[in-house]
């Protein structure tokens, strides 16, 4: 299970020193872009930064209202290799999607806690990934919503080859439930950047995920 740092922040010096504290220990992070519409609060996200400041690969979290609007802003960052799409946050996620065939992008579809895991079937030939919220979005610190491995079994069982990655309220206490649903990818926000040093969070929940991989392999 792969570990993705999700960086939810308000102002350029904020991710510069949450970006800094883990680089070099993770392959990519995941940047939150809100726009106030989609979801109630805005963060900060600069396209000019993450291609100077970033060394490694980079997946758009897209809360917004107009995610097409907003990803003509990023066509030329290089870091960013994948874009993951809100369901909830267009009319139609396939024509949303027809339109990105052509893009340089890795796709994903991301959907709410309310939001039925059906509703990729029609699109899973077109997505690589879909990402379940493990709380409402838009704010990191909220409590995980147990449902959400449901949601995560019930799309492993379905579509076996499709990476499910599971963002919200991912922490210690909950890591464990989440891999053995069956998720591909962890998205921890808080949990790494709140306290303690952030490489050594990670190295902490990876250690965690390794210890239940062995105890899988063992069984």
């Amino acid at each position: 299970m792969q570990i993705i740092p999700s960086i939810l922040v308000q102002d350029e010096e904020t991710f510069l020193t949450q970006y800094k504290a883990i680089e070099g220990s993770v392959s990519m992070i995941q940047l939150d872009i809100a726009d106030g519409v989609f979801v109630d609060n805005t963060t900060w996200a600069d396209p000019k930064i993450i291609a100077k400041e970033v060394a490694c690969e980079v997946e758009l979290h897209l809360m917004v209202a107009n995610p097409l609007e907003e990803l003509q802003k990023w066509e030329d960052v290089e870091q960013v290799t994948r874009v993951l799409i809100h369901y909830e946050s267009v009319d139609d996620i396939q024509e949303t999607l027809t339109q990105l065939t052509n893009s340089p992008w890795s796709l994903g579809v991301v959907l709410n806690p309310d939001t039925a895991p059906d509703v990729i079937d029609s699109v899973v030939d077109m997505i690589d990934v879909v990402m379940c919220m493990g709380v409402h979005p838009g704010k990191q610190g909220q409590s995980f919503i147990p449902k959400t491995n449901e949601k995560i079994f019930t799309l492993k069982s379905t579509h076996p080859t499709l990476l499910v990655s599971v963002d919200g309220a991912v922490n210690m206490d909950t890591i464990e439930n989440i891999a053995h649903a069956g998720a591909d990818i962890v998205c921890p926000g808080s949990t790494i950047f709140k306290s303690g040093s952030p490489k050594e969070n990670i190295q902490k929940m990876n250690d965690v995920i390794h210890s239940l991989t062995d105890e899988a392999e063992i069984s």
